[in-house]
């Protein structure tokens, strides 16, 4: 028994190994083409969404078509498929960022992607190490999310600075969950899939580099408009 335990715990780490592998490989896309756009050819591209509206509306929602195209049943089945279209969504939430970019300083940016690395990295480790089961609260988290979205909505049409930064704080607390409860998801996913043998592990593996990718960038977008209150652009 304690033999099959250290072979479940290899497989996971070496699960895990993958995942966060290929979900730093998203990461890296996205700032790559982030730094290229938003400051290399800032002048450039910022003159082309203007004068190009359409194209400004095509990248607000490429990164969904890629979402949806690498999570149906013919990327699940094919792992390089799946795989192309998380390099796709790393890439078109790269334009996005570019844009989010422009209002932030270079210190302001690095202090809330340090933050946002830690505070991954240790809700990632309380998900997949720890022992109490976050089912309950990952739902709560996602019903939050869901209220604060919709109130970022609203406030749209109010304006009220003191609403969104409330909001701000509101939604960090739900990914900072949702970093632990998605993670603790992807080992119990794993732990089906060796088991039963009908998931790929390799395709499991890039599904569960889409999702943290994504709990990371939000936290991150969420942080650094924490961060840059008060703050301006210094390019």
């Amino acid at each position: 028994m304690q033999e099959r335990r250290e072979v479940n715990e290899t497989g996971v780490a070496q699960f895990f190994g993958k995942v966060y592998g290929m979900m730093g490989l998203g990461v890296i896309v996205t700032a790559i083409v982030t730094f290229m756009l938003g400051y290399v050819f800032r002048d450039s591209y910022f003159a082309l969404l203007a004068a190009n509206p359409i194209i400004k509306f095509i990248m607000t929602f490429l990164p969904f078509i890629f979402l949806f195209a690498g999570m149906g049943r013919k990327a699940i089945q094919n792992p390089g498929r799946a795989m192309l279209m998380f390099l796709g969504l790393a890439a078109s939430e790269g334009t996005m960022l570019a844009s989010v970019m422009y209002y932030f300083n270079g210190a302001t940016v690095v202090s809330a992607l340090v933050v946002t690395a830690i505070v991954f990295g240790t809700m990632a480790a309380v998900g997949v190490f720890g022992k109490k089961d976050l089912s309950r609260a990952g739902g709560i988290a996602t019903m939050l999310l869901f209220g604060a979205l919709l109130m970022t909505f609203v406030n749209f049409f109010i304006g009220s600075a003191g609403m969104a930064m409330l909001l701000n704080y509101v939604i960090v607390g739900v990914f900072i969950v949702l970093v632990a409860y998605d993670s603790q998801r992807l080992r119990h996913f794993y732990a089906y899939a060796a088991a039963s043998g009908e998931v790929a592990i390799n395709s499991l593996a890039i599904q569960g580099a889409v999702m943290l990718y994504l709990d990371f960038l939000n936290l991150f977008i969420t942080i650094l408009q924490i961060f840059g209150v008060g703050g301006s652009s210094d390019n």
